[in-house]
């Protein structure tokens, strides 16, 4: 106890390095009569190096340290290999480690700090996929921001969703599980239940078209919103579907049967005019059994397959 500071444990057994008290590398003299205990002090030290020479030690049992300067805890720690939380037990002799083992993480508080910190350093690794409902939901909120300002919606820039982290973290062990948690839920949980309405009109997921079937909208900022729907679903819509209070035209991709596009037009009317005839001519003998009628605008809409009455 005279030199509590110098007190070292070898880094792994045989070894001439170790570590004190304070986190200082050293090394032992290859002379050092000291080459198996685990535990030493060191006597004459040498602090010139990256670590350093230890030219005097002298071996330390276990039992010798003071009680008072010993403790152990639990602690979290994330795995940067593995990317998830792991828990140590962790036993010090002031803060040199004398050992560590695995264990239990119990500590939910500390568990969701740890990750929550670690997520924040790899942000893209937690956010949810574009194609992910949360994804999709952010950007219909964006595009509709970009498209009407005046509604104030929320930006949802990287800045905003970092302040969720702690809440998603809870009870959550890795970045896998943060990025499939409940970001929908915060993302929603910003806005206002009138701004929840204005999206869900104003930027709707689905539209339903004549057909009676209702086809998801893709979104991309900085783009368009695209319906693809097949041809025999379309007829008797003679006007573009908007959205955005009617500010932005939907761009179609008008469908083949085979769903191949074989029209990408945000005039429909245009379409049914010029374009369709085209198709028509094209499309009827290789799917006889689709509707194919001289006039689109007054024929029913189908979803599936009806032969051919014209």
């Amino acid at each position: 106890m005279a030199y509590p500071d110098r007190l070292a444990r070898r880094r792994e057994p045989g070894s001439t390095k170790a570590i004190t008290v304070g986190g200082r590398g050293i090394r032992l003299a290859l002379t050092s009569g000291v080459s198996e205990p685990e535990l030493f002090v060191c006597v004459d030290v040498d602090a010139g190096g990256a670590d350093s020479f230890v030219r005097l030690a002298s071996g330390v049992e276990r039992e010798w340290l003071p009680p008072e300067r010993i403790s152990t805890r639990i602690e979290v720690i994330f795995d940067e290999k593995a990317e998830r939380l792991a828990a140590r037990k962790i036993t010090r002799f002031d803060d040199l480690v004398l050992d560590e083992v695995n264990a239990h993480i119990a500590d939910e508080s500390e568990a969701a700090s740890v990750l929550a910190s670690a997520a924040a350093e790899r942000f893209e690794k937690v956010l949810p996929t574009p194609d992910s409902a949360a994804g999709e939901f952010r950007t219909r909120v964006r595009c509709l921001r970009a498209w009407i300002p005046e509604l104030e919606l929320p930006a949802f820039e990287a800045a905003d969703l970092r302040e969720a982290l702690q809440w998603l973290c809870r009870n959550r062990r890795s970045l896998s599980d943060v990025r499939n948690g409940p970001w929908l839920d915060f993302l929603k949980g910003q806005l206002t239940y009138q701004q929840l309405q204005i999206v869900e009109s104003e930027a709707p997921e689905r539209i339903e078209v004549p057909s009676g079937s209702h086809i998801q909208i893709e979104y991309a900022e900085g783009r368009p919103p695209v319906l693809a729907a097949r041809i025999q679903e379309m007829f008797g819509l003679t006007e573009t579907p908007r959205v955005a209070r009617g500010r932005v035209k939907v761009l179609l991709h008008l469908l083949a049967p085979n769903y191949r596009p074989q029209q990408v037009t945000d005039d429909l009317a245009s379409f049914w005019k010029n374009g369709y005839p085209l198709v028509r001519k094209e499309l009827r003998a290789r799917y006889p059994k689709h509707s194919w009628p001289d006039d689109p605008l007054t024929a029913v809409a189908v979803r599936g397959a009806k032969r051919r009455q014209e």
